[in-house]
């Protein structure tokens, strides 16, 4: 099997120079706030669709999700096909709302929609949420990164780790979305000649279908048990989620049609998943039966050498070239992650928490500055994470599913469902994710419940408690003795869920605490049901203002264009760098190379070079048609 030669490090070194070099370019349109976070509005539909798309992979789907689909067969390929269900679901109940708020940061909205406790406590469980997550993609990175050049994998996350720093600081969302086109099209280019490569060494995808089992929908991954209600609660937290995380790529373009279609878009690449992040690791499960007798795998026995089983293809597949357009794309795809969440998160602590509590009175210029110096900190958290996680038993995979099912449903439900819902009062919000996070907490950790039940119970309560807070503060103050009826009951039924339905591995005290915590939590009704009730006719009317806004339609020429402000222009400059990409590609026939070898390099070259071409040329005829138009319309289309 290959190893890394200087062909592939040398395309490495290269491509961390591309990344550099659009970051710099994009510096220049960053002269406040809001091109730093929002990119004035002026994103393209399809870059704010790609980016969407591939703000959900990193150096994880090729490590964790691999070695889980190793492990699992076709039930990972259940898992990955939720994806384009979850975009289209996800974007059809909020992407026109999400641009008609005129937001700067995904949270700007919720101190007018419900209240500034209200924000502090969501951007809170966000910020916690994403930087956990984060951490994780980053070990993700580093685990490949370490073995294949031979650095030590603490060095690694900080050399790795502080690239992506820098070019987050320095292009903002403009140059966020432009890598992300870049390194979708390395990505999906990979990952699709990886694929019938992969499949020819087994005899192809009937031998595939022969020498696999059959879907099970009971499966155990290092100590964790998923079964098809884990597949329920993902399609659940991910439209949800999608819905609500999906706001900064829908409120950076110009308007609400550009962002039904940024949603539209991601999901017709998400249907590409299955079939080329899915199939490869299956045919390894074939190909590989026992990974302890693979050289390639043997000093990673023990250590969940099943991560690496993509990786491995690609060094048995693949000739010298291809190999660093493969690392690239794992380092291309954790950055484009690392970044979204670097510019959520900054724009959520430096807008929300800072300039929302701290200083109200912050110019757009300082807010700018704040908001790097906050970038340079989440970068340096993260990369201690992700040197604590890497050295972790308990496995990639494990550890993403436990932040991600526990942190989203309480704070995504009120995040874009206070989109939806007029009646809920300002306060609903609080009482909705205390409730969520805590009882979800208790299922699951305390319990030993399963993901699916866990995430079921969540969702219930969050739900529960937003929908029906109107009514509650209704009953607060006209029939006090039947909330607290109501309150007990709700105790009284949480507690025998609980009593009659322990995990497996639930000691007695654990279902003692959660009985203990299900009475304690029912009453709590009663005082959130005050804060329910406590809206004033003030505070309507600024609700009624607030949908008065989601009901106005955007203009586009006073809004976006305002001031001579023209469309910043990125085909060219993207165009041009998928083609330098696919020329690079190109010194691959410098090596020896078999006839498979050949097939992949003028596959690979032919993706970079026909789409970066499309844009380079669509770009120059935006140009034209722009200068043309010089004194009739501000406003080209790209």
């Amino acid at each position: 099997m290959k190893s890394v030669n200087i062909f592939d490090v040398g395309f490495i070194f290269v491509y961390f120079l591309i990344i550099m070099g659009i970051g710099l370019y994009f510096m220049k349109v960053n002269k406040g706030g809001k091109e730093y976070f929002t990119g004035g509005s002026m994103i393209p539909w399809w870059m704010s669709g790609i980016s969407l798309y591939m703000g959900n992979f990193s150096a994880w789907i090729f490590t964790g999700a691999a070695g889980f689909a190793y492990t699992s067969g076709w039930f990972t390929i259940l898992y990955l096909a939720v994806g384009p269900v979850a975009y289209l679901v996800g974007s059809h109940l909020t992407a026109k709302l999400w641009r008609r708020t005129r937001s700067i940061s995904p949270l700007q909205y919720i101190q007018t929609r419900y209240n500034l406790s209200t924000q502090q406590l969501m951007s809170g469980v966000i910020a916690t949420n994403f930087i956990l997550s984060a951490g994780v993609q980053l070990a993700s990175t580093c685990k490949l990164f370490a073995p294949i050049i031979g650095i030590d994998m603490t060095t690694i996350v900080l050399i790795i780790g502080s690239i992506v720093l820098l070019h987050n600081m320095l292009g903002g969302l403009w140059g966020d979305m432009a890598m992300d086109v870049v390194q979708g099209v390395v990505l999906l280019g990979i990952t699709f000649t990886v694929m019938p490569l992969s499949l020819g060494l087994i005899g192809g995808f009937g031998e595939l279908l022969k020498a696999m089992p059959p879907v099970s929908f009971d499966q155990t991954y290092n100590g964790v048990h998923y079964t098809q209600h884990w597949l329920v609660a993902i399609l659940i937290i991910t439209s949800i989620g999608f819905a609500a995380g999906g706001a900064q790529r829908f409120y950076s373009v110009r308007d609400e049609k550009s962002a039904k279609r940024v949603g539209r878009l991601a999901a017709l690449l998400a249907c590409s998943v299955p079939l080329v992040f899915g199939i490869p690791p299956l045919v390894a499960k074939v190909y590989w039966p026992d990974l302890s007798q693979v050289d390639f795998f043997k000093p990673f026995i023990g250590k969940n050498p099943q991560d690496l089983v993509f990786v491995g293809l690609v060094f048995r597949l693949l000739p010298h070239g291809l190999i660093g357009v493969f690392i690239a794309a794992m380092l291309a795809a954790t950055m484009t992650t690392l970044s979204t969440v670097y510019n959520m998160v900054s724009s959520i602590i430096s807008h929300d928490m800072y300039k929302g509590v701290i200083k109200p009175d912050l110019s757009d210029r300082a807010l700018l500055k704040v908001g790097r110096i906050t970038s340079l900190c989440l970068g340096l958290i993260v990369m201690g994470l992700a040197i604590t996680f890497i050295h972790s038993t308990f496995g990639l995979f494990n550890q993403m599913q436990a932040f991600f099912t526990l942190f989203n449903i309480p704070v995504t439900v009120p995040l874009a469902f206070g989109l939806i819902f007029r009646r809920i009062p300002k306060w609903a919000a609080l009482g909705s994710i205390l409730w969520s996070l805590i009882m979800g907490s208790v299922a699951r950790y305390l319990l030993g419940w399963d993901i699916g039940p866990q995430v079921y119970l969540s969702t219930i309560l969050s739900f529960g408690v937003l929908l029906s807070s109107s009514f509650v503060a209704d009953l607060y103050r006209t029939r006090k003795p039947l909330l607290w009826t109501i309150s007990i009951l709700i105790s009284a039924v949480l507690a025998v869920i609980f009593a009659l339905s322990p995990g497996a591995n639930a000691a007695p005290w654990q279902i003692a605490a959660s009985i203990a915590c299900a009475v304690v939590l029912g009453p709590t009704l009663v005082p959130l049901a005050r804060l329910f009730a406590r809206d004033t006719d003030e505070e309507k009317k600024e609700i009624l203002r607030f949908y008065e806004k989601l009901d106005t339609p955007v203009d586009v020429q006073a809004e976006v264009f305002a001031a001579g402000r023209k469309q910043v222009a990125t085909l060219p400059v993207v165009g041009r760098t998928i083609v330098f990409l696919g020329v690079l590609v190109g010194l691959a026939f410098l090596n020896t190379l078999g006839t498979d070898e050949t097939i992949a390099v003028i596959a690979m070259m032919t993706i970079l070079l026909g789409f970066g071409g499309t844009l380079w040329i669509a770009g120059k005829r935006v140009q034209m048609r722009e200068a043309r138009e010089m004194g009739v319309s501000p406003n080209p289309v790209q």
